[in-house]
């Protein structure tokens, strides 16, 4: 949509020009993103954006275009980007020209390689999209200058030279990394980066491992040795470990309100819809952008090495993996049994509004004097049938972390199973198209075999003072 489309200041933002590009980097490739073979020929799109005049954007197609033509370098079509001189480049350096990959990335990705080639003119590129809410807000790769030639391949790190801006930065404010690939919230976008103009032609679109990223770690049954159970919820019971919580701010002395009205709690109940036993716990949420939790109080132990799920999700898509982001709440080992959890419910006339009102409300402005941080991972689950889900403490990263927390955010330490007080979920933004429907039993604390290194699957970056 196109309040959404992203644009960066040339302040704000790191340009690195790299030079010829006459060799192919090593690398494998983990899947083709566009090829454009199936694709009707003719005119796509033009670059365009929401601050332009109405007689700008009803004229975009005389500034740029893009079109799918006939050329057999590497099939049978290829894509082709057109931009005039007289582009109305205003105060932005970078739009975004087209989409070229899907809303999530699999951790193996390293890179992105095109193959391309400048029949007029000169271009300088870069991919990148939006970020999860609690993250980065804008991430773009290093910016590279193709100039008239024969095809070539160009190469876009998805770890290093990232840059970012802090269009709506909150956790991820002061955060001492970059990531992107286990964080991004829309498509994969090509971008060009002024003063592009010209005539370019684009082909086979790839993710590209390097083996610095690594597919999500797999555990037989007989390797998960149970730790402590936190919920099965077979008992009403266990349904008092469940909870809501919002991370945005809120103001509480106007009356009970949504700041968005597609932000609203996900729906808990406990169903007879059990795997291993009877019952589990069922939420529904669409997924927006990742504001709105469903959340189980956990308090982890120095003798778990990962939390182990038995769950279900369900789209009504023709998606085959549904994408869940996970966090886990953590605080000073002694301090976990008297976090301040009471001190971030709404007001009495708030709880009498169950759609509007979560459990907790997190956001800084909430918790600014409460000693705490946030760990991430993500992962896919098959689209309606159960699965195992085993998420190793080594796979997550630190997103967040104040006061006595704060090393934790800053020096992204490894999570400690006896920092966990809450583990958090949600479907997050690429899904919002559907309500996604999930089923959680049996969560419990674990111990499993193997490395650290075994144990993670999305690149993890240390910060630059640790290198």
């Amino acid at each position: 949509m196109n309040g959404r489309q992203c644009w960066w200041l040339c302040i704000g933002w790191l340009c690195v020009c790299q030079p010829a590009w006459g060799e192919e980097k090593k690398g494998k490739s983990v899947e083709v993103c566009r090829d454009f073979e199936k694709e009707t020929l003719g005119v796509k799109d033009s670059i365009k954006h929401h601050t332009w005049s109405a007689e700008q954007q009803a004229e975009a197609g005389k500034f740029s275009r893009v079109e799918v033509i006939e050329d057999k370098s590497f099939g049978k079509q290829c894509a082709k980007l057109m931009i005039e001189q007289t582009f109305p480049w205003q105060r932005r350096t970078t739009y975004r020209a087209l989409t070229i990959g899907s809303d999530y990335l699999p951790p193996e990705a390293d890179a992105v390689r095109i193959q391309v080639k400048v029949l007029k003119g000169e271009f300088q590129l870069a991919v990148g999209s939006p970020t999860v809410y609690f993250g980065h807000s804008d991430v773009q790769s290093e910016t590279i200058r193709v100039s008239p030639g024969e095809w070539t391949t160009v190469e876009f790190s998805l770890h290093d030279q990232l840059t970012r801006n802090f269009r709506r930065a909150r956790f991820g404010a002061k955060s001492p990394v970059i990531y992107y690939s286990r964080w991004i919230q829309e498509p994969l976008y090509l971008y060009v980066v002024q003063p592009s103009h010209g005539e370019i032609l684009l082909d086979q679109v790839e993710l590209i491992t390097h083996g610095r990223g690594r597919s999500y770690p797999t555990f037989a049954e007989e390797q998960i040795r149970q730790v402590a159970t936190v919920a099965d919820f077979e008992q009403p019971t266990d349904m008092a470990k469940a909870f809501t919580f919002f991370q945005d701010p809120i103001d509480f002395s106007k009356p009970p309100y949504l700041p968005r009205n597609y932000w609203t709690p996900p729906q808990l109940q406990r169903v007879e819809q059990g795997d291993k036993g009877k019952f589990s716990l069922k939420f529904e949420q669409r997924g927006m952008e990742e504001t709105c939790f469903a959340g189980v109080k956990a308090l982890g132990s120095a003798e778990s090495n990962a939390l182990a799920l038995r769950i279900k999700a369900e789209h009504d898509s023709d998606l085959k993996d549904v994408a869940l982001d996970f966090i886990v709440y953590v605080a000073p080992t002694e301090q976990r049994t008297q976090f301040p959890w009471s001190q971030f419910e709404p007001p009495a006339v708030w709880k009498q509004k169950p759609e509007v009102a979560f459990t907790y409300y997190l956001a800084q402005e909430q918790t600014r004097t409460a000693h705490y941080g946030f760990y991430h991972v993500r992962r896919t689950v098959p689209n309606h049938a159960w699965s195992t889900l085993v998420l190793p403490y080594a796979d997550f990263i630190c997103a967040y972390g104040q006061l006595d927390c704060e090393a934790m955010f800053q020096k992204q330490l490894p999570l400690q199973g006896e920092t966990i007080m809450a583990l958090g979920l949600l479907s997050p933004y690429g899904q919002r198209r559907s309500v996604t429907t999930v089923f959680l039993d049996d969560l419990t604390f674990v111990h499993i075999p193997g490395s650290t290194a075994s144990h993670q699957s999305f690149y993890q970056q240390r910060p630059a003072k640790q290198e």
